[in-house]
């Protein structure tokens, strides 16, 4: 938006979209020459008669924008799709460059679906698994990495190691 903006004074942040309108608001960005990332990934969806190459959205309403803060505050004004940026600490959550490019990398060439968890699970933590056949079960976390619990404590029995998905667990 403003043609003189530094290098140094562009940030990424992440805009909150309305729903369903991801696309349109990066296309609305495309045209006001505004840098942005619309993370989707190419799957191939079966249905009983045929199959079908489809661009899914990796974070639904979520798109990331690179711009200055004044352009990110003249955005909420003028697309009115975007309805807030995420907020940390009482301000616009600015993602740094290195993970930004570190994202890309992982939606682009990535040999799984890329998922995010909101649980910052730390070994030490007392969780209790919350889905599968280990439902109710309640453990020490001994483990993480990678999205995955690789091994809990069980009490007196000592250390059980099992590849639990981190979406699967809640702390206590």
């Amino acid at each position: 938006m403003t043609p003189n903006s530094s290098a140094s004074s562009l940030h990424w942040y992440v805009g909150c979209v309305r729903s369903c309108q991801e696309k349109k608001v990066a296309e609305s960005l495309l045209r006001m020459g505004v840098e942005h990332y619309l993370p989707v990934r190419r799957e191939i969806h079966k249905w009983s008669d045929r199959r079908k190459l489809v661009e899914t959205l990796v974070l639904p309403r979520f798109i990331f924008i690179r711009c200055t803060d004044n352009d990110r505050v003249a955005l909420l004004a003028r697309e009115q799709r975007i309805w807030r940026f995420l907020p940390s600490e009482g301000k616009a959550a600015v993602v740094r460059d290195e993970e930004m490019e570190t994202f890309r990398r992982m939606v682009q060439d990535g040999p799984a679906p890329v998922r995010l968890s909101d649980r910052n699970l730390s070994p030490g933590d007392r969780v209790r698994v919350i889905d599968g056949p280990l439902a109710g079960l309640e453990c020490e976390l001994v483990s993480v990495a990678t999205g995955r619990c690789l091994a809990v404590r069980i009490g007196v029995l000592g250390t059980a190691t099992m590849d639990l998905d981190i979406q699967t667990v809640e702390r206590i």
